[in-house]
């Protein structure tokens, strides 16, 4: 799996501690720099917490680890859609990390947002009682001569706002089909460090006096845009490979 900039090589299923051991490597991914006591100890309650019957029930089973990962692993969804006639919608949803708990009686399952960092960037409890809570989330409509051209959103916390950026340039400025503005890779500046995946040019970026943190392979710290375009009129989709994305045509 990847952290940071490094590939972690864990023991599968049936074995446990591997499949625990990414878990928690991906939750401190979430966050760019290293990760405080705290952190620390929260991704390894979240994995000690996920050791129920039903942990111990998959794990023999084909495909358990990417599975389990991939349902605990990002809690925000996105999808886009657009029709022939030129109707569009674009709907995020997200519990943030989650909270593990449940409302008795309803199963709604209570997001952890007051626990989210990047909604918080003046540190905790700075929000005032009642105020609505703020949300990276951005669904997007791209028009074109009052036409929908580009649907999109993502999920990715703080990076969401750079993912969708980058995705609404290489479509519109460079032109490229709605994949292969997905596909291209992706860099995120926050805390005055640049994040960039392969594909990126971090020697002219370190040369300009930016400290570059460098991946090496697209990863789902850049967010997962899933997006559809009308182009020409035909309409096609772009699922992002970082999370899982998928298209469906109508």
């Amino acid at each position: 799996m990847p952290y940071r900039d490094r590939e972690v090589d864990v023991n599968p299923p049936p074995s446990a501690g591997g499949v625990l051991l990414a878990y928690a490597l991906a939750l401190l991914d979430r966050q760019p720099g290293p990760p405080d006591a705290l952190e620390i100890v929260r991704a390894m309650e979240a994995a000690q917490d996920a050791r129920d019957a039903a942990f111990f029930a998959g794990l023999p089973t084909d495909g358990f680890g990417p599975a389990f990962l991939a349902s605990r692993v990002g809690s925000t969804t996105h999808i886009s859609a657009l029709d022939g006639d030129g109707w569009a919608c674009s709907v995020t949803c997200s519990n943030g990390e989650g909270s593990g708990v449940l409302v008795p009686g309803t199963g709604l399952h209570l997001n952890n947002m007051l626990g989210e960092q990047d909604l918080s960037p003046l540190g905790f409890f700075t929000h005032p009682p009642g105020r609505r809570l703020p949300s990276m989330m951005a669904p997007t409509i791209v028009r074109r001569d009052g036409q929908v051209e580009l649907v999109l959103g993502s999920a990715g916390a703080n990076r969401i706002r750079s993912a969708l950026l980058q995705v609404i340039v290489n479509s519109v400025d460079l032109g490229l089909p709605v994949q292969a503005a997905v596909d291209a890779p992706r860099l995120h500046a926050e805390d005055a460090v640049v994040h960039i995946e392969p594909g990126i040019d971090g020697a002219a970026l370190a040369g300009a006096g930016h400290v570059v943190s460098r991946f090496r392979a697209r990863h789902t710290f850049f967010g997962g845009v899933q997006a559809v375009e009308r182009r020409a009129g035909v309409v096609a989709g772009g699922g992002d490979p970082r999370r899982g994305g998928a298209v469906v045509p109508a």
